[in-house]
């Protein structure tokens, strides 16, 4: 255990070593790819133009409906978002470990909204997720889409490989459609 100091400088706290790999004060790695990844979202939905909302409770493997006042449609795409350092795969593809759930929400097709698998690739190492400057504010790396739906439903029962294409986005454009 490490010892930090509490709200107050004379009263240390205990910080447990329950998760396998933590962040400052106790964070888990994944929950910190989560907080990130909520970040990216907002980040990228601002720059398009579009509000962000989380779903709660999310059922149906949706964690954010994006809210786009893009003329003449105004989409609105549900995404399942999903965060990794592994980007192996091909160099057209990323293959990521989808949850079946996710995977058989995922496929469905005939829906009134759009939903995409959105898989946020950050650095393995958390110290480069994020440089802040008085000059610039810089989330490494990249998020990738991609639509599941109509694909066929997968005989696996736990996950599913999923191939989520590598495609670049222009910041001037950084949403499908």
């Amino acid at each position: 255990m490490a010892i930090a100091k509490g709200p107050s400088a004379d009263v240390p706290f205990q910080i447990p070593r329950t998760c396998k790999q933590t962040l400052g004060l106790g964070l888990s790695i994944s929950h910190a790819q989560e907080q990130f990844s909520k970040a990216f979202v907002l980040a990228v939905a601002a720059l398009a133009g579009c509000s962000a909302a989380e779903p709660q409770p999310d059922v149906d493997s949706i964690d954010w409906t994006l809210s786009c006042r893009l003329a003449p449609r105004r989409p609105k795409p549900d995404l399942q978002v999903k965060s990794t350092v592994n980007d192996a795969g091909s160099p057209d593809a990323i293959h990521y470990p989808l949850n079946r759930k996710n995977d058989d929400d995922l496929i469905l097709s005939n829906l009134l909204t759009q939903r995409l698998l959105v898989l946020l690739v950050v650095p393995a190492l958390p110290e480069a997720w994020l440089t802040v400057s008085p000059e610039q504010l810089v989330l490494r790396r990249c998020a990738y889409w991609h639509s599941l739906a109509g694909l066929p439903p997968s005989e696996n029962e736990t996950s599913v490989t999923v191939q989520v294409p590598v495609r670049i986005y222009s910041t001037s454009r950084p949403l499908p459609g």
